[in-house]
């Protein structure tokens, strides 16, 4: 019987509220979390599972602790693990190994996974002898998917600086349990205006990909690797633009290289006109880099924070007023705890036309501090119409038992609503004991009769609340009933009498992660409907064992990980690692796509250490004029040099899909 290798890629980082600080006191580390979508799954009491594992043919000395779940015979499970170091930086990392299929020992190396129909999947991923690894700065996870027709036992290494575990997880024959995915039947949407490849790339370093209206151009920054050598282990930064008019893309002059590597998605962009803003974390520093030209040049850079010499900046996000206000949030974390930082800045100087050519900004202030070591996740921003300011932002605390060998995970969110010419108000809206990722905020009106939408994951996937009064009061929420779903991202606009709502998902679709959309024609009025934007794909199956051709790095490289595949290896084709990102264009939705081909076990090593040793910024309070929407001024012609076109050989697929 063919078994069906199934990949889902998610993200790990959750977040924690927590009345009072939240945060639950330091955590020195935490070596291992198992999850089953948004659900951890607990180890078993009682070693049950390691008496019929040959520990020694993988090196394991000690059995720490051992998990036991089910899955039907050929039915798709999907499951995550991560690792974590104290204040998210330093380096981790977390690996798989085959123990013993249908109780017998495997020989060969991690291949042998695929044969049984179990494939991991990571970013920063290597390997070495039996063992599949991922690397990252601060955490790393390993998704695990797979069907199988006989009970398997899967190994586990977990290192952080100050804390490791080695487990072993029991996938057996049996009933369903939470590890079990049942995609749900999802019909094309009607709606798709257009969907284009406007670059491609076969480095293993391209993606995580995001985008900005500018006039009439999309502006797209993505990480990028050596066209050369897909190997290659620098990554640098990468800005397109495509015309919406005549469907033109266009490159900058160069590529900005960064130190920055691994599974952060620590840059975003926002533009209004002629001003595109694009705030960046690396080695601890925050900078925002502005162009008075649509992207063509960037003519202020601005140094926003630095953390402190043990501390680390993440997952700084940027938007912008319909006045040029800017706001940038962005995390700066420590092993005691973690600071959420707003930046705001106004024009300060004009051209002729009345387009921004200098900004000033106001000092860092906190706007939540925990108590404890956490981790962050991607936040949410939303200027509306009148100049307030909506941030939805969030965190987990781990606590780890060295009697118990557990870790308990609390994960919820938070919005912080400043209406225009006030203060921050706080909420919590909601804390589980769960593994969630990202929020999401999207405003419609203004002033205390704002209305917010507000969409998160708990438990059973992705949620969504509502506020009819500036966040004062929030509803019940509204559920997707998909308990894979994740990295949700809400727009609300009015179209004549309706309200429109749009909610855009990932989620695991059979063999691999697909971006899906659930719809209102108008809200509180007309009932949702699902949607599936693109489809993940499998093609081929695993063959027999053989050489994979190593690739010599160039004079001066970092030494690159052995690859090993397969000679017959299946392709999956789905949505890359954080791998999309949307925005309004009038009532349009534009949505920016990278969609990765791979091959499951042909890997490279990915990862590296973002550390810095920074001082920290001050505490400011913003300053309120007039809100007064900018009038459009004569666009400048941003980007102009051509770029390659795109190759639909090439392993990532950069696509522009534009929704009505």
């Amino acid at each position: 019987m063919q078994r069906a290798a199934v990949v889902l890629v998610s993200l790990l980082a959750a977040s924690c509220g927590g009345s009072g600080g939240g945060g639950g006191g330091r955590i020195e580390a935490v070596p291992l979390v198992v999850a089953a979508g948004m659900v951890p799954i607990e180890p078993l009491p009682v070693d049950t599972v390691s008496g019929g594992v040959d520990l020694a043919r993988l090196g394991i000395a000690d059995v720490t602790r051992v998990y036991d779940v089910t899955t039907p015979a050929d039915e798709p499970f999907s499951f995550d693990l991560l690792t974590r170091g104290p204040g998210n930086e330093g380096q981790v990392r977390v690996s798989v190994a085959h123990a013993a299929d249908g109780g017998v020992a495997p020989t060969g190396g991690p291949e042998t996974l695929g044969y049984a129909g179990i494939v991991p999947a990571a970013n920063g991923a290597s390997g070495h002898e039996e063992w599949f690894d991922a690397f990252g700065d601060g955490f790393a996870r390993i998704t695990v998917s797979g069907a199988i027709d006989a009970d398997q036992v899967i190994a586990i290494e977990a290192e952080t600086p100050e804390g490791d575990v080695t487990a072993l997880i029991r996938v057996r024959i049996g009933p369903e349990s939470p590890i079990n995915v049942a995609p749900g039947f999802r019909t094309d949407y009607p709606g798709v205006v257009s969907i284009g490849t406007i670059y491609s790339s076969d480095s293993y370093q391209f993606g995580l990909p995001v985008c900005a209206i500018s006039g009439d151009r999309t502006t797209v920054v993505a990480y990028e690797g050596d066209a050369s050598d897909p190997y290659r282990y620098d990554r640098y930064e990468m800005r397109l633009q495509h015309d919406r008019v005549t469907g033109l893309v266009t490159g900058g002059a160069s590529l900005e290289p960064n130190p920055d590597s691994g599974n952060w998605r620590d840059h975003e962009v926002a533009a209004l006109y002629n001003v595109v803003a694009l705030v960046h974390c690396g080695l601890s520093e925050v900078t925002l880099k502005l162009s008075f030209d649509r992207g063509a040049t960037f003519g202020q850079a601005q140094t926003l924070a630095r953390a402190g010499v043990d501390g680390a900046t993440h997952l700084a996000t940027v938007e912008m007023a319909a006045d040029y206000s800017v706001a940038v949030a962005f995390w700066q974390s420590h092993p005691g705890g973690a600071e959420l930082l707003l930046v705001e800045g106004h024009a300060s100087a004009f051209d002729a036309g009345g387009s921004p050519t200098r900004f000033a900004f106001d000092a860092p202030r906190v706007i939540y501090a925990t108590a404890g070591d956490v981790s962050p996740v991607i936040m949410g921003l939303a200027w509306s119409s009148g100049g307030d300011l909506v941030l939805g932002y969030g965190f987990t605390s781990f606590s780890w038992s060295e009697t118990t060998m557990e870790t308990t995970v609390t994960t919820g969110f938070r919005c912080a609503v400043r209406l225009f010419g006030g203060e921050f108000a706080d909420t919590l809206l909601e804390e589980d004991v769960t593994v969630a990722r990202d929020p999401s905020v999207a405003v419609v009106g203004e002033g205390a009769a704002m209305r917010i939408f507000y969409a998160y994951e708990g438990r059973d996937g992705v949620r969504m609340r509502t506020s009819a009064d500036g966040g004062a009061s929030w509803s019940a929420p509204v559920l997707l009933s998909d308990p894979f779903s994740y990295l949700p991202t809400v727009f609300a606009r009015v179209q004549g009498s309706a309200l429109r709502v749009d909610l855009l998902y990932l989620t695991y679709g059979g063999v691999g992660t697909e971006l899906h959309l659930r719809h209102w024609e108008d809200f509180g009025t007309s009932a949702p409907e699902d949607y599936r934007l693109t489809e993940a794909t499998m093609e081929g199956e695993f063959g027999d064992p053989g050489p994979l051709p190593v690739p010599v790095p160039p004079p001066g490289d970092p030494a690159v990980g052995l690859p090993f595949a397969p000679t017959e290896s299946p392709t999956i084709t789905q949505v890359a690692w954080f791998g999309y990102d949307a925005t309004l264009d009038g009532d349009d939705i534009v949505v920016v796509l990278d969609e990765e081909k791979t091959q499951p076990f042909a890997i490279m090593v990915m990862g590296d250490d973002m550390r810095g040793g920074m001082e920290g910024g001050g505490i400011g309070a913003p300053t309120f004029g007039d809100f007064v929407a900018a009038d459009p001024p004569p666009l400048a012609p941003g980007l102009t040099e051509p770029v390659p076109a795109p190759d639909p050989a090439h392993r990532h697929q950069l696509k522009l899909i534009r929704l009505d």
